[in-house]
This record gives C-alpha cells, structure tokens and sequence, in this order.
C-alpha cells in the first residue's frame, strides 16, 4: 500500500485536543476518566493535509473510560457553523484513549473505533492514548516516535474493544508522544480508505516550536507580552509547507527572544 501525504496539525490543535483529552481524565479525581471527543477541520495542501482547527464536543449521546458515542445531530451543527466562517472544512475526529498505564499498542483503533470510522465517513481519525500514571508535575514535552504502519480492518466476529484485523504494510510512519503535568500520552494520526483506518504520519508545528524553545532555554511563561507575535511567527516558519524557506527568518526570531 503506498504511503500517502502526511497529515499536520498548525496553531494551537495539538494543545488543544491535548488539553481535552486531560479535561475528561482530571488529575485531581483519581478514577473519573472518560473519554473525550472533537471535530477537525483543514484542508489538502500541495505536499501535506493541514488541520488548523479543533472544536472539543461536550455534548455526545454517551460517554465512558472505554467508549464515546458521538451525537450526529450536534457534530452536523458544529461543521454547519464552522464552515459558514472559514475555508476550511470538517476533515475528521479525535478521541481520546484513557488508560491506568502505557502499553505499545494504546494508541491503535479498536475493532468499535474501524466500525465508527466507516460510520462517520470522515477521512481522518485521530486517537490520543493518555496515561495520568506520573509521580511529578512536568513541563510540557514532545518526541517524534517512528514505528511501522499499519491497516486496521474491522472484524464483525469480534468484539467492540477488541483488536480489528491488523496488517503490518511495508513503510515507516510518524507519531507525537509526549509528557505533560502526570500524563504521558501517544497520538497516532489514521486515513480512512472506505474499508479501513491505515496510518498516516503525523506532525505539529505546534509541536517543533515547544520543542525548538525547550531547547533554547525560552519558557513560554517567561516572554514579554510584546514577545509573543514572535511564536506565531515561528510556528507559521516551522509548518512543512515552510521550513524550508523560513529558516532564516526562524533564525531571527529566536535570536530576538534571547
């Protein structure tokens, strides 16, 4: 199966799905822990898909540690009003995956998560497999994890929660894991082929930029308010579409911060 272009989240969606995920899975309610859903919205570019806004859902039919029914009357709402502002359009879900601990394959679709994908005919699907398991607070921090791709087929002889039928395909793809306050968690980006979820590289600029600024030293915490147009600046730079010619300016707007 030939790999397809990779699928990137700019501005603030990677914070902001991290954040919801965290919201359902509170740090202070040692068992309450749900998951959580959204919309994304984006469009095709020239060598990426671009997701440049998240919208969290509250409002769903049902809601648990191991399952999130969507409410299709209200996700239709929310695509309507968002697409009556903004050029770009509904390109797919988020939920989150609430675990006690890290496992390999937390981040993988379930055999319900296939079923949905098909129901949702959606062409993105991203999951965000979360752990509340730390024993300290940690400032927020990102890696970039290369695995093998795989397909995900859904099984109807099997169960909701159990593994669907999975095949390893023959090249390498990307995900985002990273720490944050006592989570630690994965997200995995999947494209929906109409007959499966099949893994599809993921990257943030969102990502590159704290992880640029924990490397120079510069908490975002510590920036005069002046100083910020300075990160959206640098996130539009570090966006793939960009890199290449903005490392200068890049350059730039580091040395400035310093």
């Amino acid at each position: 199966m030939e790999q397809k272009k990779p699928f990137e989240l700019i501005q603030h969606v990677l914070s902001t799905i991290i954040l919801d995920a965290v919201q359902f899975f509170p740090q202070n309610k040692k068992k309450v822990h749900s998951e959580a859903h959204g919309l994304l919205f984006g469009m095709e570019k020239t060598t990426t898909t671009e997701c440049d806004y998240a919208f969290p859902v509250g409002s769903v039919m049902e809601r648990s540690n191991v399952m999130v029914m969507p409410d299709s009357k209200v996700d239709m709402a929310v695509k309507s009003a968002k697409e009556l502002f903004s050029t770009s359009h509904c390109i797919g879900t988020y939920h989150s995956h609430p675990y006690d601990e890290y496992f390999d394959e937390w981040a993988d679709p379930s055999n319900s998560d296939c079923y949905s994908a098909d129901y949702l005919n959606l062409p993105y699907f991203l999951i965000v497999a979360i752990a509340r398991n730390g024993k300290r607070n940690e400032p927020l921090k990102f890696s970039n994890i290369q695995t093998k791709a795989h397909e995900f087929i859904y099984d109807p002889k099997a169960e909701g929660h159990d593994a669907p039928t999975t095949n390893q395909l023959d090249y390498d793809t990307t995900c985002i894991n990273g720490v944050f306050q006592k989570y630690t968690f994965t997200i995995r980006a999947y494209r929906n082929t109409g007959r499966s979820l099949v893994d599809v590289e993921l990257f943030s600029s969102e990502e590159k930029l704290i992880t640029l600024l924990n490397e120079k030293k510069l908490p975002v915490s510590k920036l005069q308010d002046e100083e910020t147009y300075r990160l959206r600046k640098l996130e539009y730079n570090l966006r793939k579409e960009n890199e290449e010619r903005g490392k200068g300016n890049t350059e730039y707007h580091l040395e400035r911060l310093k």
